[in-house]
C-alpha cells in the first residue's frame, strides 16, 4: 500500500485545521479588543462623572457648611488677617479645588476647553485671599504646564501685574 497520498491528505487536513483555529483566534482577539476599548471608554466616562460630582460637592460645601461660608466671605480681606483655624479651612477648600482641577485636566474633562478652566481659575482667584493662595500654594499644586500658564494669565488679568517671582513653583510631571 502506498502511504504517500494518505500522509499528504493528513498534512493538508492538519494545515486546514490549523488555519481554521488561527482564524478563530484572530476573530476572538478582534472582539476582545473592541470589548476592551468599550470598557476603557466606559471607565473614562465614569471617572469624568465622578470628578464632576466631586467638584459639585466641593462647590456645594461652600454654601451648606456655615463655618466655611463665614470664612469664605472674609477672603476679600486677604489671608494674613485670618485666624489659624480659619486659614486652615479656607486653604483646605482652595487646595481641594486645585487638586480637582488637576484631575479634570488629566481626565481631559470638557475636552480641555480652555474657557472652562479659565472660569475655574477666575472663581478661585476672585478675591485678594484667592490670589494670595495662588501665589503661596496654589501654583505649586498645579502639575501641568498648560494649567499653570492659564492660571498665571488669570492671575495677571485680575491682579493687574505678573505672578511674582517668589510664587510657588509648579510641580512638573514627566510622563515616560
Amino acid at each position: 500500500m502506498d502511504w504517500e497520498p494518505i500522509v499528504a491528505l493528513a498534512q493538508i487536513g492538519t494545515g486546514i485545521a490549523t488555519l481554521a483555529l488561527a482564524s478563530f483566534l484572530a476573530a476572538q482577539i478582534v472582539l476582545q479588543r473592541k470589548a476592551l476599548g468599550q470598557a476603557h471608554e466606559d471607565a473614562e466616562r465614569e471617572l469624568a462623572l465622578s470628578s464632576h460630582a466631586l467638584f459639585q460637592e466641593h462647590l456645594h460645601v461652600r454654601i451648606t457648611n456655615e463655618s466655611l461660608r463665614q470664612i469664605y466671605a472674609k477672603r476679600d480681606e486677604g489671608l494674613d488677617g485670618l485666624k489659624t483655624v480659619d486659614l486652615d479651612g479656607v486653604t483646605t477648600y482652595f487646595r481641594a479645588g486645585y487638586l480637582l482641577t488637576n484631575i479634570e485636566w488629566r481626565l481631559k474633562s470638557r475636552n480641555r476647553v480652555l474657557g472652562y478652566f479659565i472660569r475655574r481659575f477666575d472663581a478661585f482667584m476672585d478675591s485678594v485671599g484667592g490670589r494670595e493662595y495662588y501665589v503661596k500654594w496654589g501654583r505649586g499644586i498645579l502639575n501641568q504646564p498648560a494649567l499653570v500658564s492659564l492660571a498665571d494669565e488669570v492671575y495677571e488679568k485680575l491682579e493687574g501685574q505678573p505672578v511674582p517671582k517668589s510664587a510657588a513653583q509648579a510641580i512638573t510631571i514627566t510622563q515616560p
